[in-house]
């Protein structure tokens, strides 16, 4: 963050209720853009376009030095969004927006603005989506609050298509309440009205905002932080029999309760409180569940993809124990399969270098404290379907078992705990530290 995005956040931070008028220069500063431009990913598929950061790097100092005049000028207005449809593993497809390269860059500016103004303000339970925060940290606090917090009731929720149904004028009400530049919130409701190129075909977009968009994470955020978090802390918990803890990261979001009574009261009010900003609960992944200490077994559940069950301590105690979740597992597996099929046509060794890729990368989010085993197995299994498809890359079977194994031990990475998930108790904790 420069200097000036970062006086901005300390007068945010200092003047909670002030609203700021003078923004449009922070995103339309030429080297905030050359900035922004280092920073995106070359990889990246590009939108309607079809330019990538190779293409736009030719003549860059005039192709920035012209989209900064047409910002400054109010004469900038973004690409529909090119629409891609991923499976989910389920037989569904979930809808991603790719925006061109050079929305990406004003994106870029726009969220790290809207960042600094709101990341004071956002509340302890949020974890998507923001600096120094990841699901990691989320997964630990859930198993603080469950193991030490005295919950004893989790509402495990999940908003139907939230990014698909976020409605725009009660988001534009909420960027309302810190900015009052009508140009910054102009930009914000043209990217928001940009529509989306489907197949060829222009839709218009009357409500949502699309994954995969740069600033969409940012404008989530703020949408869900006056919908839900302050809304749970400064009303419903306040209200509660007992104690009343929130988790969430992005629209995924787990609450927990020391008696029964709030859970199901909870459960009831969120549907009432969504519905008054035009979303709405997903049946099917919402329920009211027994989980913490006590005599009664606790009843299981899935949240940010590892199914959460009861386990003990060495010492005998109540402990969280986590492990991958099925669903994710057959997804992952259906998709490395699929690779691999692609790949064994090509020379060397490029299915071996893809799986190692592959498996560092799974090994960084789900390599945590008790999930060990579950990580043995899947990469024991990602290693016989190498195994399977190098098998059949000619008509006869040219590799054994025993004579791959001993090269995956050495090219791939070794399963290991990569995140420590324990909870430390409240009187282990050093001085000054407190549960938020």
């Amino acid at each position: 963050m420069n200097t000036e995005l970062e006086s901005l956040a300390k007068r945010a931070q200092a003047e909670p209720r002030m609203r700021f008028s003078s923004l449009l220069g922070m995103v339309y500063d030429p080297a905030g853009l050359r900035e922004a431009f280092g920073c995106q990913d070359g990889r990246k598929a590009p939108g309607v376009d079809g330019i990538r950061k190779r293409d736009y790097a030719e003549g860059l100092d005039g192709r920035l030095t012209e989209l900064s005049q047409q910002l400054r000028q109010l004469g900038w207005r973004p690409s529909p969004t090119r629409r891609v449809y991923i499976p989910k593993g389920d037989g569904r497809y979930r809808p991603l927006g790719l925006p061109s390269f050079e929305d990406r860059l004003v994106q870029a500016q726009l969220g790290r603005v809207l960042s600094a103004i709101w990341e004071p303000e956002f509340r302890e339970c949020s974890y998507g989506f923001r600096p120094g925060r990841s699901a990691h940290d989320a997964l630990r606090r859930l198993a603080e609050v469950t193991t030490y917090g005295g919950t004893q009731w989790i509402v495990e929720a999940d908003i139907k298509g939230f990014f698909d149904h976020v409605h725009h004028e009660h988001l534009m009400k909420f960027l309302a309440h810190r900015i009052s530049d009508p140009r910054i919130l102009r930009l914000v409701r043209r990217f928001l009205k940009a529509g989306v190129m489907d197949d060829g075909v222009f839709h218009a977009s009357e409500q949502g905002t699309p994954q995969g968009g740069l600033v969409s994470p940012v404008l989530s955020n703020i949408y869900l932080h006056y919908v839900l978090d302050l809304w749970f802390e400064k009303r419903f918990a306040r209200q509660c029999l007992g104690r009343a803890y929130l988790v969430r990261y992005a629209d995924d979001f787990v609450a927990c309760f020391e008696h029964e009574a709030d859970a199901w009261c909870f459960r009831g009010a969120l549907e009432e409180r969504l519905a008054a900003f035009a979303l709405e609960v997903e049946p099917a992944k919402t329920a009211v569940l027994r989980f913490g200490p006590g005599r009664q077994r606790s009843q299981t559940f899935t949240f940010l993809g590892f199914t959460h069950f009861e386990t003990r301590s060495r010492s005998g105690r109540f402990a969280v124990g986590r492990k991958t979740a099925a669903t994710r597992v057959r997804r992952q597996l259906k998709r490395v399969s699929e690779r691999l099929r692609a790949l064994r046509t090509q020379p060397g060794n490029a299915m071996l270098v893809f799986l190692r890729r592959h498996l560092q990368g799974y090994l960084q989010y789900y390599g945590v404290s008790g999930n060990l085993r579950s990580v043995r197995s899947y990469f024991m299994r990602t290693g016989r379907l190498l195994h399977r498809w190098l098998n059949r890359r000619s008509q006869r079977r040219s590799i054994n078992w025993d004579r791959l194994r001993p090269v995956l031990a050495s090219a791939l990475p070794t399963p290991r705990v990569v995140h420590n998930l324990h909870p430390v108790p409240p009187w282990r904790k050093p001085a000054g530290s407190r549960m938020v």
